[in-house]
């Protein structure tokens, strides 16, 4: 795995699909798993984020990742991306089923990830005590959800983009818990719609092919999420 900082060489252009991204990202795990679901072959372009090349403000002026690139076209935003992909690879449905309601459900609950959720999980690389009991609070929202849902994925039978963004996130908060040596013990019965969820995507196909790809599992996310809380974030950690 090649991580491009400063100094590097961008990437020739292609029309195979280009993510810029970051090894532990899970902005960027979402969007893997959304081009694994549909079968698209891409290629994984890290970005050193503490050291960015010189050229990448020219793909995407905002510095941010993940950005999608096929050529002449640069996608970026985390929710754009997901559009687009769904438009540009219809053939396998993650978002739109037909059902105009339950679409505008699920784009609801992402939104809500993403403003509620997700700077939670963040919070507790740096501040733990300050989020763990608001992260309790917010999943188990999730939890309830679910259980109103009534299915086994937020998509339906199966996965969709919503069950991919969220799983991304909740990922990390077994490494999270590790790093810090912080007890975090959901009640297994109280939270029993989310576990079953958590251990259906655990075992997805996609899921489990993407930690294979990027030599990730949950030893490496303690080392990365230790050398983040050090100061000295180590990308490259079990590599």
């Amino acid at each position: 795995m090649s991580l491009l900082g400063k100094g590097s060489t961008r990437p020739p252009k292609s029309n195979k699909v280009r993510l810029y991204c970051s090894r532990f990202d899970p902005y960027s795990m979402g969007i893997r798993y959304i081009l694994r679901e549909k079968g698209v072959d891409f290629e994984n372009v890290y970005v050193d984020t503490k050291n960015k090349p010189e050229w990448y403000n020219d793909i995407n002026p905002t510095g941010e990742i993940p950005c999608i690139e096929i050529g002449d076209e640069v996608i970026p935003e985390t929710f754009i991306i997901f559009d687009y992909l769904e438009a540009k690879f219809p053939s396998v449905k993650t978002q739109r089923t037909g059902d105009a309601y339950k679409w505008a459900k699920d784009r609801l609950f992402v939104t809500r990830l993403s403003q509620n959720l997700a700077p939670k999980i963040t919070g507790l690389v740096k501040n733990p005590k300050d989020n763990v009991d608001e992260l309790a609070v917010k999943l188990k929202t999730v939890n309830f959800i679910m259980g109103k849902r009534g299915t086994d994925y937020i998509g339906g039978s199966s996965p969709n983009y919503a069950d991919y963004f969220l799983f991304g996130w909740v990922e990390l908060i077994p490494a999270l818990k590790a790093a810090h040596n912080l007890k975090f013990d959901l009640d297994r019965e109280e939270y029993k719609n989310y576990f079953a969820w958590v251990f259906r995507m655990d075992k997805n196909k996609h899921v489990e092919q993407d930690r294979i790809d990027r030599k990730v599992n949950l030893k490496f996310r303690t080392e990365f999420f230790k050398s983040v809380i050090a100061g000295n974030p180590n990308v490259l950690v079990g590599l």
